[in-house]
């Protein structure tokens, strides 16, 4: 699997890179530091400056037990809260961290402590998952999940 972490910041502001708190306190071997891969990017969101900012990828590949999984969750978790673990603060916003699991073409998304999105290449992937926590989803969201999951329609 690969851990992927966008960080958003101001291009001017910011010029080196900053030491995340992403991953070295997550990581079981601290030697897999060495290996993070990091590109900048334009920003990718709507923003009327948006030229001013930008994003930069961090990413890792590694095995879910080289990482402390329930640990980063809560810091992901934590975003809108004095609490701890925490990722720590940046220029424009909190980093988004993704679990890619390379081999089932899954991507896992905690964006805060109100949820989580799990996006896959065929839908057929994630069905299941929609169906057994199918209460656990907002009723506002649906509608828009069951069209992404196509015709074959949806066991509850």
């Amino acid at each position: 699997m690969f851990l992927v972490t966008n960080v958003y910041k101001h291009k001017t502001k910011e010029k080196r890179t900053r030491k995340l708190k992403v991953y070295q306190p997550f990581l079981r071997c601290k030697n897999d530091l060495k290996r993070i891969q990091v590109k900048t990017y334009p920003y990718p969101f709507e923003l009327d400056e948006a030229e001013v900012f930008e994003m930069q990828q961090f990413s890792l590949l590694c095995k879910r037990e080289d990482i402390r999984v329930n640990e980063l969750l809560k810091a992901a978790s934590n975003e809108d809260y004095p609490l701890t673990p925490e990722f720590g603060r940046y220029s424009i916003d909190y980093p988004d961290v993704f679990f890619v699991n390379i081999t089932k073409d899954i991507i896992f998304f905690v964006y805060d402590d109100r949820g989580c999105e799990v996006i896959a290449r065929e839908a057929d992937q994630i069905r299941p998952l929609y169906e057994r926590y199918y209460d656990w989803v907002e009723e506002v969201d649906r509608k828009r999940i069951e069209r992404g999951l196509g015709e074959r329609g949806i066991k509850n």
